[in-house]
């Protein structure tokens, strides 16, 4: 009687189609972008929020997906929200009574960012009232885990053997870029700094601290060896910066001392 089992069972696992609903994502990054184009490609009505954007992640965005300008437009509309932010003190537990109350009632919440993004207490509450209607994390706790319409799992992301070899090609190239370059991508403790290929003459890269006057500091002292600057981008995060010039001639190591004498600098670098 398996047939006549199975169709009796199959009750258990009705859910809704997603075509035609809307879906928030908050944060456009390497991973929401991919979320976002998606989506569209599945029928969704994607919205999306990043004060932060990048131009790349602008280029890579569907022009499809409606891009809005806080998170409450978010929280308001849509259907399905799921979250990709790093955990900053604007992000720390975004998600809570507050903004739930916001929320269409049956919402569904998605968060495979990070764990305090969401207030597991609120969470938990708003779940077992049915405001929403089930929390998928792979963020699992005590709390959570055996909460009622929590959809847990382990970080599966990364669970394949293609995805192993491709992260171990990334972190090559992206060590890669830095010797070669001077540029930072995706790290932990400082900010994307990214000035491309150096085709120019010489380049320099100086990490500091993120205080006020620093750029005029080392734009002077560069203009102080009669050197000009044909290219730089400065770019923080926290109480640290880094900054990569691109120069007209070749960077002296006086030069190099005169910059790591400015109160605030860590480190100067020739890079070419």
């Amino acid at each position: 009687n398996i047939n006549k089992t199975m169709e009796k069972a199959k009750k258990n696992f009705a859910g809704n189609e997603i075509m035609g609903k809307k879906l928030g994502v908050i944060g456009l990054g390497a991973i929401g972008s991919l979320i976002a184009n998606a989506a569209t490609e599945l029928g969704m009505e994607v919205y999306g929020y990043d004060p932060f954007i990048s131009v790349d992640g602008a280029w890579r965005l569907s022009s499809e997906v409606k891009h809005v300008k806080t998170r409450e437009e978010i929280y308001k509309e849509c259907d399905f929200i799921t979250v990709h932010t790093p955990l900053l003190d604007d992000t720390r537990e975004m998600i809570n009574k507050d903004t739930i109350a916001m929320m269409k009632d049956g919402v569904v919440i998605l968060n495979f960012a990070r764990d305090l993004l969401v207030c597991d207490d609120d969470i938990i509450a708003a779940l077992e009232s049915g405001k929403v209607k089930r929390y998928v994390t792979d963020f699992p706790n005590a709390k959570t885990a055996k909460a009622k319409n929590v959809i847990a799992t382990p970080h599966l992301g990364a669970s394949t053997e293609e995805s192993e070899d491709n992260c171990a090609v990334m972190a090559v190239k992206e060590l890669k870029d830095f010797i070669e370059n001077g540029n930072i991508i995706n790290s932990v403790n400082y900010p994307k700094c990214d000035l491309g290929v150096c085709d120019k003459v010489a380049r320099i890269t100086i990490c500091h601290k993120n205080i006020p006057n620093m750029i005029g500091q080392l734009s002077s002292a560069v203009a102080a060896e009669g050197m000009n600057i044909s290219d730089m981008v400065d770019k923080s995060r926290g109480d640290y910066a880094y900054t990569i010039m691109d120069l007209d001639s070749k960077a002296a190591d006086n030069l190099v001392e005169k910059i790591e004498k400015i109160e605030g600098v860590i480190k100067v670098r020739i890079v070419k």
